[in-house]
């Protein structure tokens, strides 16, 4: 049995996080999802086994996840954030920084309620 990774964000971070799954025995990243269609293409011969996701609503309702990346660019976590939560829970890796506008800590906080 192996874990089921999903990355939003196929940029710089999302393949660094690619090369760096493909090390771990027993975890495969089974999902992408990138609007970029240049990134999907760089990122994905790094995780063979991987789909390209058309967006983050039909990567969390069709693919098996155990576990989600976000390495999407900074403005665009929040909002990303609260995609999945409308969807599922999942444990997440959020590249940092979490938000990049204070008026965003409100949101944040509203997370953890």
């Amino acid at each position: 049995m192996s874990l089921k990774y999903g990355l939003i964000g196929c940029g710089m971070m999302g393949r660094e996080h690619l090369r760096n799954i493909a090390l771990l025995p027993g975890v495969d990243v089974v999902s992408v999802f990138d609007p970029d269609p240049q990134q999907l293409r760089q990122a994905l011969p790094l995780a063979p086994r991987a789909q390209a996701a058309q967006s983050i609503a039909g990567m969390l309702t069709k693919d098996p996840l155990d576990a989600l990346i976000i390495a999407s660019p900074n403005h665009l976590h929040i909002r990303q954030l609260k995609e999945i939560a409308g969807h599922r829970t999942l444990p997440i890796l959020c590249e940092k920084p979490l938000f990049t506008a204070p008026a965003d800590d409100a949101e944040v906080r509203a997370f953890q309620r």
